[in-house]
């Protein structure tokens, strides 16, 4: 998509267009997708799309009755900004009435309130930056909703590279529930298996193994290609991993998941902690347990620097391979960010 902002008139000759196309006005996302524009970009000249619409002569489709959900998050977002907080049901009921919007519907078309959170959390990480302070906004931890979000959190600055799924790994791995997960949810869980999609992002095949238990490692990543897999184990950590007297454990997995791999035609093999915080004894502590395995190298890496990592693998895509990956593998070593 087009990063340079077209004019307001360039714009409402490209909604037209569309129209034309279609035969009836067309919602946010797929004006967006049809004219390669930005939402960023219609929001900069009209507060909704319906108003570009009304600016552009077209029509509405008497026919549609259920309101777009793009359309409704627009307007409960227009709310929520403008009274400076995420509204109960009667501020909302009061701010519709007010603002005109089509906000009413919400709490008919969302099953609970936690749901409604849920969806429009997701929605906002999809959106214009300028959209993200609503996340900071007071009104997220009343009763039957989501808990709040820490300050390390709702402080987050965000990745234009990464998956949604992979904005806050780093924060899931200092014991830390994202803005969009509901809270109900095991972090453990949630860490093991975002640490399996971010290698997933990365090109490997992947194993989950892990439920929250910490017996064994979580995953297991393959590159075929290049003939190595990659044990990992995640580590949620408020104030970094230590190694236990008994993590002599690591020894038994290692050798059983470099035995599986051997037998699958892998023939090199790599551990991989993924944590908030590493420390240098520790990993020549696991490096003297592991020095009889046949594992090629032991690397700790900050949930922080993974996130970078794969952000630098999807922008640089084209040159990126998984065999260049493998050098930061060899050996033993901390990758921070």
């Amino acid at each position: 998509m087009s990063r340079a902002r077209p004019s307001r008139e360039q714009i409402i000759e490209q909604y037209r267009a569309c129209v034309l196309k279609l035969g009836r006005a067309p919602g946010l996302s797929i004006f967006c997708k049809m004219a390669k524009v930005l939402p960023g970009h219609v929001f900069y000249y009209w507060p909704r799309i319906s108003d570009l619409a009304k600016e552009a002569g077209a029509k509405p489709n008497k026919f549609i009755t259920a309101i777009p959900e793009d359309s409704l998050f627009e307007d409960y977002a227009r709310i929520c900004l403008h009274l400076k907080k995420v509204p109960n049901r009667n501020e909302l009921a009061i701010a519709t009435r007010e603002l005109g919007t089509r906000t009413s519907v919400l709490y008919k078309r969302f099953r609970s309130a936690s749901h409604l959170d849920k969806r429009f959390r997701e929605w906002l990480l999809q959106r214009p930056e300028e959209l993200h302070e609503i996340l900071s906004l007071p009104g997220w931890n009343r009763k039957g909703r989501l808990k709040p979000i820490s300050s390390t959190i709702t402080s987050h600055s965000f990745h234009p590279f990464l998956p949604a799924c992979l904005q806050y790994l780093d924060a899931l791995a200092r014991g830390e529930l994202p803005p969009h997960e509901l809270s109900e949810h095991s972090v453990n869980v949630l860490f093991e298996r975002r640490c399996g999609d971010a290698f997933r992002a990365l090109g490997f095949e992947v194993t989950q193994l892990g439920q929250g238990k910490g017996r064994g490692p979580d995953l297991v990543a393959t590159a075929r290609r290049h003939k190595y897999g990659v044990i990992v184990d995640a580590k949620v950590r408020k104030d970094g991993y230590i190694l236990g007297t008994d993590d002599r454990t690591f020894s038994e997995y290692v050798m059983e998941h470099t035995q599986r791999l051997n037998q699958d035609g892998i023939e090199k093999a790599y551990l991989v902690l993924v944590g908030s915080r590493f420390r240098e004894t520790d990993l020549r502590k696991l490096a003297e347990y592991l020095a009889a395995s046949e594992v090629r190298g032991i690397t700790f890496f900050n949930a922080s620097a993974l996130m970078r990592v794969l952000e630098d693998s999807i922008r640089e895509r084209a040159s990126f391979t998984l065999g260049e990956f493998e050098k930061m593998l060899f050996g033993n070593r901390i990758v921070t960010s």
